[in-house]
């Protein structure tokens, strides 16, 4: 697994991809993280770097599909 803290990719897979897309979508069902179901963070979903996953962060993710995570 990627390292946690990693904007837009919600599999830890080490990108930001189309696979990250979904997870993305569902983040949004989970204000402030309660009850996320997976092992990566749902931090990861928070690309405008608010502190929440919401509908302001779908724009900053598209803009980091083919971002790779260190």
């Amino acid at each position: 697994l990627a390292p946690f803290g990693c904007a837009g990719d919600l599999n830890c897979d080490g990108q930001v991809d189309f696979d990250d897309i979904d997870l993305l979508v569902e983040a949004l069902n989970y204000p402030g993280g309660a009850g996320w179901p997976y092992e990566c963070a749902w931090t990861n979903g928070d690309c405008n770097g608010d502190g929440n996953v919401n509908f302001d962060d779908i724009d900053p993710f598209v803009a980091r599909i083919g971002a790779t995570c260190d």
